[in-house]
């Protein structure tokens, strides 16, 4: 096995090649443009590194950007997938942006320091190289390099997101703790004033309900005045709702301005397509096993925690030059659905949503849709015709929707749901600006 050590720090160095001389030839430099020079060098004699140890913190050239640098030289090389150089990226614990940008910069794993001879040989166990661990013919794994296109190694933001999640170096956003209490107070058939002095610890919570209760959609002879008269003029079902809406919004604010456009139309959609999901609901008269409103609020969290993690990263530069967003968008759709079910798991929210998020615009992949999917099918639909500024979705007719013919809904109905959905999202806008 052919080895190349690369890091710039002195003792880390000779320790790594040190443990590495063990496996087979193992040479040592000290800097990124130092390893590129060897590597080519290799390339050229045909006799090309089998494995590469890449310290990520280095002066000059780190380690992140001598990896795209290596991985270029076998693209222009014509070296296979299956033959190039395993390449592990040595970090210390606090680095785990630099790991998720690494991984996606086409890295095969990583090493976190401290190492030691048993943690390294674990990790190249579980590689490509495992079968050269003991007894290596370089000549049976490195053959003529085949000729292949010149294929560039860029960082997918979207990939980069959903590996730190994988490892843990993306987190998620806390589920807000004001909802979450609400909740489990109205499980528990908590009284209308015990819920009120709750709420009423959140001034921009208690505003909003008293306004909402007072707009023309609900509003009485009077006005409410008190935050108990909101929550009885609104209901229980319906405050829990707008407290779930309320507390929701703060996941979509951003300081980016280049993705608040992204981050606001998002919001507007997510929000009709609750308002959907509930309307549905109403009209006709399902009882369903989760809170409507919620999962179609949450229907699309894949595409939200995919663009927060993207914003942050590329805040810190993770990132070069500037990311297209019609071509940023192609990718989080690609992937939202899966991401999402994800992140509601962890959440530890029912199936029913995890259900919904996963297979909101895939209907066909499932053969025995539930009634909540069919709904959230429904609504997330008409809120792409409603509030959705793609042309794509112009040919879009709820009515023709394999869900809307599953739940038998009538082109009258359709019609009453889109009257309550437009009136709702007239006041919840308003309610929320």
């Amino acid at each position: 096995m052919k080895i190349l050590v690369v890091d710039d720090e002195l003792v880390s160095r000779k320790k790594l090649q040190k443990i590495l001389s063990n496996l087979g030839e193992c040479e040592a430099v000290e800097g990124g443009k130092a390893a590129i020079t060897a590597f080519l060098k290799a390339l050229k004699e045909k006799d090309p590194f089998d494995l590469v140890t890449l310290d990520i913190d280095m002066p000059e050239m780190d380690g992140t950007e001598t990896l795209v640098e290596l991985r270029e030289l076998e693209n222009e090389a014509g070296v296979p997938e299956k033959e190039k150089a395993v390449i592990m990226m040595v970090t210390s614990h606090g680095d785990k942006d630099n790991i998720v940008t690494s991984i996606s910069a086409g890295c095969d794993d990583y090493i976190v320091k401290p190492f030691h001879k048993g943690t390294i040989y674990n990790k190249l166990d579980n590689s490509r190289l495992k079968d050269l661990l003991f007894a290596a013919k370089k000549g049976d794994l490195h053959g003529s390099p085949a000729k292949t296109g010149r294929r560039k190694a860029t960082i997918d933001p979207v990939e980069a997101v959903i590996t730190g999640f994988k490892i843990g170096a993306v987190n998620l956003p806390a589920l807000p703790q004001m909802a979450v209490k609400f909740n489990d107070m109205l499980k528990r058939g908590i009284d209308y004033q015990v819920l009120a002095d709750l709420l009423k610890q959140d001034i921009s919570i208690s505003s909003t309900l008293i306004k909402l209760s007072n707009s023309a959609y609900y509003g009485g002879i009077s006005k409410s005045t008190t935050l108990e008269q909101a929550i009885s003029r609104l209901g229980l079902t319906a405050t829990k709702q707008y407290v779930d809406a309320i507390c929701n919004r703060a996941f979509y604010a951003v300081s980016s301005k280049k993705y608040a456009n992204l981050f606001g139309t998002l919001w507007e959609h997510s929000l009709c397509c609750a308002i959907g999901s509930q309307a549905v609901c109403e009209t006709l008269k399902l009882k369903l096993q989760v809170d409507p409103f919620t999962a179609g609020l949450l229907h699309d969290i894949g595409k939200l925690i995919l663009l927060q993690g993207i914003s942050e990263l590329e805040k810190k530069g993770k990132f070069k030059g500037n990311l297209d967003p019609a071509e940023l968008m192609k990718s989080v759709n690609a992937h939202h659905n899966d991401f999402g079910a994800d992140v509601l798991k962890k959440w530890n929210f029912s199936n029913e949503y995890v259900q919904a998020a996963l297979y909101h615009d895939n209907l066909g992949a499932v053969n025995n849709p539930s009634n909540e999917l069919l709904v959230v099918h429904f609504a997330n639909l008409l809120a792409k015709t409603t509030v959705d500024d793609q042309p794509a979705w112009v040919e879009i007719k709820v009515e023709d929707a394999e869900s809307a013919r599953l739940l038998k809904i009538t082109p009258d109905q359709i019609v009453e749901i889109e009257d309550q959905v437009s009136s709702q999202m007239q006041v919840l806008s308003a309610s929320f600006s």
